[in-house]
């Protein structure tokens, strides 16, 4: 079926082309002319829109029915995982890279073959990443996931190494919104909130978890926690036996997981944050000859001096920086790092955007990113677009092989949104219109 779209402005490459007609024919991208084709099964008027390439995210967690997490948490529910690739079709993205690492590459194509959204899958089946998501949770673990490896997931279709680290088993994010929680109820019976136990895991360990216990801060933290009954003894003992066990097998596994993405030519996907920052400027400096991406370089555990300070020493020895929206754009509810965000994009060569997760998977979505590098003159149009389109497919081969970039020939995964970019319109993945008018088609789902 030909669809000819008329009218919009076409995000092509590093050019914006107004009033110009992107025809689609048999899966592909036919053609790009100011002059749309007579014979047309289907016009869409996109006038007063943007037309541009599917959107390809690179960093991505419950999008299929395998394990959660560098934790090897539980897996979603099918209405959970399929839910997440629902909202990320609406809001413009066609591809994603699944970086909860422990999923099987028959979980990944579950999901693709379940949804319109293309699923690609990367691995962490290493030893010390096994090790970490034990020690930290491992309830969604089989004897499938625990039995395979980083060369078997591989040969079975993985195209990256990652998520290599991660908030739940180095101490971050997930350590604080979940697991230090149930371990301070378990002992108390109060429930404390994720910034209550982060407060308590940087008083006993500090940001980088690599200090004594500051004994007047927690005492402080305790008080404001409810836990002033708690002795700083039995406090601190809580804190270094739920977070240290997983953070230190996560740290073996950075290393392993960069090694191996040397030894079989593919990328590897670090978690970037305060206390993996300096295990990964110590493993750059060693020059392993892997391709390395710094997820999440924006990470608010940093100080925005120490993001800068990292991004630039990584990049400097040749890895790729990636910056995530999490939910610092709309929502805000666990992730302020405006100042990071800002300055990452100002004072660094920030190559890749994604979304990572968010406060209980409501991260914002790819293309809010996009607008605020726009309206906040951090990048053209077509330079935002490209960083979560044509860079990304450009920096993990095999994710998106044919898409990224509207250009005749490439596959027909196109977005039509508003000016703005705050409305995603209609969205074609290989040419079937998944989304209509802001809703999504009965295609989306197969």
């Amino acid at each position: 079926m030909r669809t000819v779209i008329t009218g919009g402005t076409v995000i092509a490459g590093p050019d914006a082309l107004p009033a110009t007609a992107v025809t689609l024919d048999s899966g592909h991208i036919q053609s790009i002319d100011p002059r749309p084709p007579e014979d047309a099964d289907v016009r869409l008027d996109a006038a007063g829109c943007v037309v541009l390439p599917g959107l390809i995210n690179c960093h991505t967690h419950g999008v299929t029915p395998g394990p959660l997490f560098p934790s090897g948490a539980a897996a979603l529910p099918d209405d959970g995982w399929l839910g997440n690739l629902d909202r990320h079709l609406l809001a413009g993205t066609t591809t994603v890279l699944n970086l909860c690492g422990l999923a099987t590459m028959d979980e990944v194509r579950t999901a693709d073959r379940a949804h319109a959204v293309k699923v690609r899958g990367a691995t962490t089946h290493t030893p010390a990443a096994i090790a970490a998501a034990q020690a930290a949770d491992g309830a969604g673990l089989t004897e499938a996931h625990l039995t395979t490896s980083v060369e078997k997931q591989l040969a079975d279709g993985a195209i990256a190494i990652g998520e290599l680290g991660g908030g739940q088993t180095m101490g971050g994010g997930g350590q604080d919104l979940q697991y230090l929680p149930a371990a301070i109820h378990r002992e108390t019976g109060v429930t404390i909130s994720a910034e209550q136990a982060r407060t308590l895991k940087e008083a006993v360990l500090g940001p980088h978890l690599d200090r004594d216990p500051d004994e007047p801060a927690l005492k402080t933290a305790l008080a404001a926690a409810g836990l002033a009954r708690l002795s700083t003894q039995t406090a601190t003992k809580l804190v270094r036996d739920s977070v240290l066990p997983s953070f230190r097998a996560a740290l073996d596994g950075l290393r392993e997981g960069v090694e191996a993405a040397a030894k079989y030519g593919v990328p590897a996907l670090v978690h970037s944050a305060a206390a993996s920052g300096k295990p990964l400027r110590e493993l750059a400096r060693r020059q392993l000859g892997a391709q390395v991406i710094a997820t999440h370089s924006n990470h608010p555990s940093y100080s925005p001096d120490e993001a800068v300070e990292t991004a630039l020493a990584l990049e400097d020895a040749g890895w790729l920086l990636e910056c995530c929206t999490f939910d610092l754009l709309h929502r805000q509810h666990t992730v302020r790092t405006r100042e990071h965000w800002d300055r990452l994009f100002s004072e660094t060569p920030v190559r890749l955007l994604a979304t990572d997760y968010g406060y209980l998977g409501q991260h914002d979505p790819l293309l809010s990113g996009v607008a605020d590098l726009v309206a906040h003159g951090h990048r053209s149009l077509p330079d935002a677009v490209a960083l979560a389109s044509a860079n990304v497919a450009d920096a993990i081969p095999g994710l998106a092989p044919n898409s990224g970039r509207l250009q005749p020939g490439m596959a027909a995964d196109v977005v039509v949104a508003s000016a703005d970019l705050r409305e995603v319109r209609h969205v074609f993945v290989d040419g079937i219109q998944v989304v209509r008018d802001g809703r999504l088609t009965l295609a989306a789902r197969r």
